[in-house]
């Protein structure tokens, strides 16, 4: 019985996903500080009447339609917080965590390139009629 060596866990691989946590949470530490040091916080919850601003706009401008408070509405009154404050929440941990994962990803495949086999692909598309 022959071992399957497409099955063989890459030592690299694994090595440099357990010691790539902290390169991951710093990054996720600058997403997040960004937020601050961008003025994004302040920008939100400005109470300067001066200055009127559609804080949902401001939302969507920065994450998208996903952060659209009328998603939200819903939630924010069973949690008795405003839709918009539940859509920063959300959109802050989602982009933090996303741009963090894209990040290592893009590390990761620099480092092993695509480690999927190619031999199978081939298989199939030669099936294909």
């Amino acid at each position: 019985m022959s071992m399957d060596k497409s099955r063989t866990p890459n030592e690299e691989a694994l090595d440099f996903v357990s010691k790539f946590n902290e390169i991951y949470f710093q990054t996720i530490t600058h997403h997040l500080s960004s937020f601050v040091q961008d003025s994004f916080l302040k920008d939100l919850f400005d109470k300067n009447p001066s200055v009127l601003k559609d804080k949902a706009q401001i939302l969507i401008e920065r994450f998208g339609d996903s952060a659209n408070s009328v998603n939200f509405t819903t939630q924010a009154q069973a949690m008795n917080i405003q839709p918009t404050t539940l859509s920063l929440i959300f959109s802050i941990a989602l982009y933090a965590a996303s741009r963090s994962w894209e990040n290592f990803s893009t590390q990761f495949f620099c480092n092993f390139g695509d480690m999927g086999d190619d031999d199978d692909d081939n298989k199939a598309n030669s099936q294909v009629t």
